[in-house]
């Protein structure tokens, strides 16, 4: 194992490389931007043989969300890291907070009921368009095709009893039997063994707070990681969590003198960047050379997926890691990675939510026109609320919206929130904002909206089965409430 640099030895840091005095002709294209080339498959190997793989909190609640054949592989490469596995304090401050919570302990059986929730619907959605149709053609009661359709509604609604059978039987089986009962749950008990003796220590509470109050100056600067968690409105001592990781990480690597493979499903711009030509995502530059600075070490990250790949040769694990457990993963993160608005993107989800919603269609605008923010007073003004009516709930009909796009795959994966409740030291919210990037693009769509009376949408794709138009009008209508 390699040892850290002596204290004695003289450093001197240029653009996170660790350089001496009079080594100037060692020096070469990547010397300090070490941040920008491309970790060799090799290295990473190494990394996994030689040096300390740390695992975010999504890494281990996702154990609940994985199918058991996932589940298995995960915690077999997992045991196989042996004393290379590490997880600072914090992960498991993160985890315990969300481990008993339904979305995490139900998500199986919590698909399985939304996937025939959506069958249903849709089954009354066709009964309905017959019946319709039986009437536009004038269909006797007793015209022979009665029977015939009669038969084949009943085989649809067998099959679609079929089908949910099947998918409830599925959830029994991929569910983490034992839960929520921590001693009888095989996840916990896995953890529990696996992770003796590889967990950080608890960092004094003046160390927390030195940690909080940097990780918000290193946010209002964009400056990673974390800085996301800061925009989204969470509280300070939440937001700081990716940084209290970060620094927890920093310190493992020093005191172990090894290089770094930290493995998350957090694809967010603060932890990321993605290559633009492969869309192949590499850890942030900043990153890379802070953990240089700070201890000599070379940073590499992977998303489970890719850990998984590796482990197989690797860990030799050939055999006993199902290449399907890779491609599931793979999915997941695709499913789960965050992406930016697009003007394209805002437009279709206006076109949803002026007939949905438009209240909030009015709200979005209004933030364009005015610095991304809109006050609770105008919120309630263009809402034409009365002074008892909450703001609780007031952004779903938006993500619910941002959804939808997602489901037609005019979204190739999950859509930044994009109307964020704002408190201001109070329990009711003082207003609603945007993230800043957005705000360009929805003071455009707005001012034509303005000039014209209508939301231009892109013709090539039809955003709802009762809005074919190239012009979607949008003239305010009543709020659902």
């Amino acid at each position: 194992m390699p040892k850290p640099y002596p204290e004695e030895f003289r450093r001197q840091f240029q653009g996170g490389s660790l350089v001496t005095s009079g080594d100037s002709e060692m020096r070469g294209l990547f010397s300090g931007f070490e941040g920008y080339r491309t970790p060799a498959l090799t290295e990473v190997r190494a990394v996994l043989a030689h040096g300390v793989v740390i695992v975010d909190t999504n890494v281990l609640l996702d154990l609940y969300r994985m199918n058991r054949q996932v589940r298995g592989d995960m915690l077999t490469v997992l045991e196989a890291l042996s004393d290379r596995l590490w997880v600072p304090h914090q992960v498991l401050v993160e985890f315990w907070r969300n481990q008993q919570q339904a979305g995490v302990l139900e998500h199986h059986h919590a698909q399985a009921r939304d996937t025939v929730a959506a069958m249903t619907k849709a089954r009354s959605s066709i009964g309905d368009s017959l019946k319709r149709w039986a009437r536009a053609v004038h269909l006797a009661a007793d015209a022979p095709i009665r029977d015939e359709l009669n038969k084949l509604e009943e085989d649809l609604d067998a099959t679609l009893a079929g089908l949910r059978e099947v998918l409830e039987r599925q959830a029994k089986v991929d569910q983490v039997a034992g839960a929520p009962d921590t001693s009888a749950d095989p996840v916990i008990g896995k953890l529990e063994a696996l992770l003796q003796g590889k967990v950080g220590s608890r960092p004094t509470d003046e160390e927390l707070t030195r940690w909080v109050s940097e990780a918000k100056d290193r946010a209002q600067h964009r400056q990673p990681p974390g800085f996301r968690d800061f925009e989204d409105g969470k509280p300070d001592p939440t937001a700081a969590g990716d940084y209290i990781v970060w620094r927890q990480l920093s310190a493992e690597a020093a005191a172990r003198g090894t290089d770094v493979l930290f493995v998350t499903r957090d694809l967010k711009e603060d932890w990321w960047r993605t290559v633009a030509v492969t869309g192949d995502r590499l850890p942030r530059v900043e990153l890379v050379h802070e953990l240089r600075a700070e201890t000599g070490r070379q940073l590499y990250m992977l998303e489970p997926s890719g850990l998984l790949d590796l482990a197989q040769d690797s860990l030799d694990l050939r055999g006993r890691v199902a290449s399907t457990s890779v491609d599931a993963l793979r999915e997941m993160e695709r499913e789960s990675a965050t992406v930016e608005w697009s003007e394209t993107t805002l437009c279709y989800l206006l076109a949803f939510l002026h007939r949905q919603s438009p209240v909030r269609f009015q709200v979005l605008l209004h933030a364009g026109r005015n610095n991304g923010f809109a006050d609770r007073e105008t919120v309630y003004k263009l809402g034409g609320y009365g002074e008892n009516r909450m703001l609780t709930g007031f952004t779903k009909p938006v993500a619910t919206a941002a959804r939808r796009l997602q489901g037609l795959r005019l979204i190739d994966g999950t859509p930044e929130e994009l109307l964020r409740a704002v408190y201001d030291g109070d329990a009711l919210a003082s207003g609603f904002k945007v993230p800043e990037y957005t705000i360009p693009m929805l003071k455009r769509i707005a001012e034509r909206f303005d000039a014209h009376g209508v939301l231009m949408l892109p013709t090539d794709v039809d955003v709802d089965d009762d809005s074919r138009d190239t012009d979607a009008e949008c003239a305010p209508e009543p709020d659902e409430g």
